[in-house]
């Protein structure tokens, strides 16, 4: 496992659809929770080309994801004593057709399932800062928006 960047961690997500609108989400092996393709940015890469691969060695497959398709970059507060805050990079994937879903080979050490869900199905199974992240309509790749999520501490 390669060690990690100094400073805030970053990931890149990929949001995929399928032509009726659905999300393409994948749950993570032996956590069972539902999460959107992608993963943690390793030192010195670019979030695109980590995004690119996350999808490629989570999914098998090979998006042409390019720049003008960020549309939304967050930073997250950490959550709990101890982390750090980091920076989360989305990009708006293709739209996949049956034929791009039939290549679909999951890595069984990082993921165990994957599947389609509506828009609210995924805000009801994602974590709910991921669910925060998707919205709709769908934001437009070419107009990034940026939030930031912040979490009341207690103490």
């Amino acid at each position: 496992m390669p060690t990690p960047a100094p400073g805030h961690p970053i990931t890149s997500y990929v949001l995929c659809t399928d032509p009726n609108d659905r999300l393409l989400i994948v749950q993570a092996t032996g956590l069972g929770t539902w999460h959107l393709p992608g993963g943690v940015v390793e030192a010195n890469e670019p979030p695109l080309d980590a995004a690119r691969r996350e999808v490629r060695e989570e999914l098998g497959l090979i998006l042409d994801l390019q720049p003008d398709d960020l549309f939304a970059i967050e930073w997250a507060q950490a959550r709990r004593p101890g982390a750090r805050a980091r920076l989360v990079f989305m990009w708006a994937g293709p739209i996949l057709s049956t034929a791009d879903t039939d290549r679909i080979s999951l890595q069984p050490r990082e993921l165990s399932a994957w599947r389609w869900a509506t828009r609210e199905e995924a805000k009801r199974v994602l974590h709910p800062a991921v669910a925060a992240r998707i919205r709709s309509p769908l934001q437009l790749p070419g107009r990034v928006t940026y939030q930031e999520t912040r979490h009341e501490r207690t103490t």
